[in-house]
C-alpha cells in the first residue's frame, strides 16, 4: 500500500505536486532573501566606521579599533564618503517591500543614518569649524575606562594608546581651522583649559594598571605629560591664531534645518511650521508658569511675577560630599516607588554615579547621564555630576550646590536622568533585538521621553514637595524657550546678540548664562525643538491609545510597547503599536 501511494504521488504532474509548495513560499523566501541583503549593507555600515572612524566605533559597541582615535583630515572624510554612498546605492537595491513591516522601518532607519552621514559630511565643515571636536577624544579614552566590555587591563592599553595619538589630532587641529564661530572658540580655549586644569582626572582611572609596575607608571606619566604640552600649544593656537578670525557663523540656515526635520527626525512638517510650533509652545509654557506661581503663592506672583516665586524655592542641599549618595538614593527610592505603582518596568541595567571630569564640564549638562555603549553585552550606564570645582571661593561653591543641587532640583533631575527617564529609556529600548535600533538616536524619542518622565513623576507622586512640581512647568517654560531660540537662530530669523537678549529679558538669565544657552542652541539645529515637540507627541499618543482602549487601556504596556520599539521616529513607533493592535486583534487562525 505504501509503495503505491508513493508512487501515486510522485506520478503527479508538476504543477500539481508542487503548486502549493511555489505558491505559499515564494514572498517569504524573497523576504527572508531581502533581509539577509539588509543585514549584509548593514555589517559592512558598521565596518565602515570602525575603519574609518574608530571614536564613533567605541561609541557603538564595536571595539577592533579601540586602541585608535579618528583621523581629522580631508582623506579619511572622502573614503568614507565614498564609501557610504556606495553602501546607501547598494540598500537601494533591496526590495523593501517584500520584508515584513518590522524590517521595512529597520530599512528606513539605515537609509536616514546614511543619508545623514552623507549630508552632514558634505555641507557641514565640521573639521574646518568646530575647533572642540578636536578634543572629543578626550572623553572617548575616559569612556573606554568606565564600561565592562573588556578586560580592565585591555581597556586601559588602548586607552593610554589613544592618549599618545591626541598630540597628533591637534595638530592636524592647526592645519584644518579656518574660521569658525567666535562663540565656539571661546568653548573650545575653554574646554581645553579645564583639560590642562585636570589632567590628573586621568590618573585614577589608570591606577590599577599602573600599581604594580613601574615601568607602566612612567609611560602614563609620560603620556600625560605630553597630552598636557599639546594641549597647552592648542590652546595658545587658539587663542593667538584662531580667535581673531573666528566670525564664521553658526546658524545652519533653512536647508540644513529642514533636512534634519525631514530625515533625521522623519517629520511630516516644514521649518517654518517647527518655527510656528515653537513660539506657540513657548507662549503657552509661560502662561503654564504664571498659573504654577499663582498657585504657590498668589499675592507674590501677581505682585512681582513668576520669578519672585522661583526665588523661593527651598535652597537645602546635601553636603557636597554628600551629592553622589543623596542621587543613589533617590535613584532607588524612585525604583521603588514606581515598581508599586506599576507603570514601569523594573530596569536591571547597572548605573554608575560618578563625579564629572573636569574637562567635560564646559561641554555637557552639569548633570550627564551617559548610556552604554550601542552594541555592548555587559551595559552599563554613567551619571555624570559636575560639583563645584575646589578652585572657586566658599561662597561660589555654596551658591552652585543652592541652585543645581537642593533637593527638589534632584528629584526633578532623577526622574529626568535615570527612573523613569533616560535609564529607563535605555534600557528598555535595548530589549529590542534590532541591531540597527540599537545603534540609532533619535532626539525625539530620546529628550522626548525624559521630558514625559518629570511629568509621569509628577502624576505618580513621586516628587515630595510641590515646589518640585514648579520647578517641572519652569524647567517646561525654559525648555520652549531653547526650542523657540533654536528655530529663531538657525533659520536666521535673528541673531546671536537677539537671541541672548531674549533669554535675559524673558527668563531674566544673567550674560552669562544667556551666553549658555545660545552656545547650547548653536551646537545642535533642532536638538532643542525636540524637547518640547517630542513629549507632546508622545502624550498624544497615550491620550490616543487611552480613547481607543478605554476601560482595557494599561500604562505599563503603553510604556513598555513604546520604549521596546527603540529610537525610531515617532511617526515610526506610533504606526508600530497601531499594527501590533490590529495583529493581536487578529490573529492568524
Amino acid at each position: 500500500m505504501k509503495k503505491i501511494l508513493f508512487i501515486f504521488l510522485f506520478s503527479l504532474p508538476a504543477f500539481q505536486a508542487f503548486a502549493y509548495e511555489d505558491r505559499m513560499p515564494t514572498e517569504e523566501i524573497q523576504g527572508v532573501l531581502e533581509k539577509a541583503r539588509l543585514n549584509e549593507v548593514f555589517e559592512r555600515y558598521l565596518a565602515t566606521i570602525q575603519m574609518f572612524d574608530p571614536e564613533r566605533a567605541t561609541r557603538m559597541g564595536l571595539h577592533g579599533s579601540d586602541f585608535s582615535l579618528t583621523e581629522r583630515t580631508q582623506e579619511r572624510l572622502d573614503k568614507e564618503l565614498l564609501t557610504f554612498r556606495k553602501l546607501r546605492d547598494k540598500l537601494h537595491e533591496i526590495k523593501k517591500d517584500s520584508m515584513y513591516p518590522a524590517l521595512r522601518v529597520d530599512y528606513n532607519l539605515l537609509d536616514r543614518m546614511l543619508e545623514v552621514d552623507i549630508f552632514e559630511g558634505e555641507n557641514l565643515e565640521v573639521m574646518q569649524l568646530r575647533p572642540q571636536y578636536y578634543l572629543e577624544p578626550l572623553f572617548s579614552v575616559y569612556s573606554l575606562m568606565g564600561k565592562d566590555f573588556d578586560t580592565y587591563n585591555t581597556r586601559a592599553a588602548n586607552a593610554i594608546a589613544r592618549l599618545n595619538q591626541l598630540p597628533l589630532i591637534l595638530d592636524q587641529a592647526q592645519r584644518n581651522l579656518t574660521r569658525p564661530p567666535l562663540i565656539w572658540t571661546e568653548l573650545a580655549i575653554k574646554q581645553t583649559e579645564d583639560a590642562i586644569a585636570g589632567i590628573s582626572d586621568f590618573v585614577p582611572i589608570f591606577r590599577g594598571y599602573t600599581r604594580y609596575d613601574p615601568v607602566l607608571k612612567a609611560k602614563v606619566d609620560d603620556t600625560l605629560e605630553q597630552v598636557k604640552i599639546a594641549l597647552e600649544r592648542y590652546s595658545d593656537f587658539l587663542q593667538q591664531d584662531i580667535l581673531p578670525a573666528s566670525d564664521g557663523d553658526f546658524r545652519t540656515g533653512e536647508l540644513t534645518y529642514g533636512f534634519y526635520l525631514e530625515r533625521w527626525h522623519a517629520l511630516d512638517i516644514t521649518s517654518g511650521a517647527a518655527y510656528r510650533y515653537a513660539k506657540k509652545s513657548f507662549k503657552k509654557s509661560m502662561k503654564e508658569l504664571e498659573k504654577a506661581a499663582e498657585n504657590i503663592d498668589a499675592i507674590l506672583a501677581r505682585e512681582k511675577g513668576w520669578k519672585a516665586v522661583l526665588d523661593k524655592v527651598p535652597k537645602d542641599h546635601p553636603p557636597e560630599n554628600m551629592v553622589l549618595k543623596v542621587f543613589q538614593d533617590e535613584m532607588d527610592r524612585a525604583y521603588q516607588h514606581f515598581d508599586e505603582y506599576k507603570v514601569v518596568v523594573f530596569p536591571t541595567q547597572r548605573l554608575l554615579i560618578e563625579r564629572m571630569p573636569a574637562f567635560a564640564s564646559s561641554v555637557f549638562p552639569y548633570v550627564y547621564y551617559s548610556g552604554p555603549f550601542s552594541l555592548d553585552i555587559n551595559r552599563i550606564s554613567e551619571l555624570f555630576v559636575s560639583l563645584p570645582s575646589e578652585s572657586l571661593s566658599g561662597p561660589a561653591r555654596e551658591k552652585i550646590l543652592q541652585e543645581g543641587f537642593n533637593y527638589p532640583q534632584m528629584e526633578l533631575l532623577s526622574a529626568y536622568a535615570i527612573m523613569p527617564g533616560l535609564h529607563l529609556l535605555s534600557f528598555q529600548s535595548n530589549l529590542n533585538p534590532s541591531k540597527i535600533r540599537k545603534i540609532s538616536r533619535q532626539p525625539m524619542v530620546e529628550n522626548g521621553w525624559a521630558c514625559y518622565a518629570e511629568l509621569l513623576a509628577d502624576e505618580m507622586g513621586y516628587y515630595s514637595s510641590y515646589w518640585s512640581h514648579f520647578l517641572r512647568v519652569y524647567v517646561s517654560a525654559l525648555r520652549a524657550a531653547r526650542a523657540y531660540m533654536d528655530a529663531s537662530l538657525h533659520l536666521q530669523n535673528i541673531t546671536e546678540a537677539e537671541a541672548i537678549d531674549f533669554f535675559r529679558e524673558n527668563l531674566y538669565f544673567s550674560e552669562a548664562q544667556a551666553r549658555g544657552e545660545v552656545l547650547r542652541i548653536s551646537l545642535s539645529p533642532t536638538q532643542s525643538l525636540s524637547f518640547v515637540m517630542g513629549v507632546d507627541r508622545i502624550l498624544k499618543m497615550r491620550k490616543d491609545s487611552k480613547h481607543t482602549e478605554r476601560e482595557y487601556f494599561d500604562l505599563r504596556k503603553f510604556h513598555t510597547a513604546f520604549l521596546k520599539e527603540g529610537e525610531i521616529p515617532l511617526g515610526d513607533i506610533e504606526a508600530e503599536l497601531k499594527r501590533q493592535k490590529i495583529e493581536d486583534e487578529n490573529p492568524i487562525k
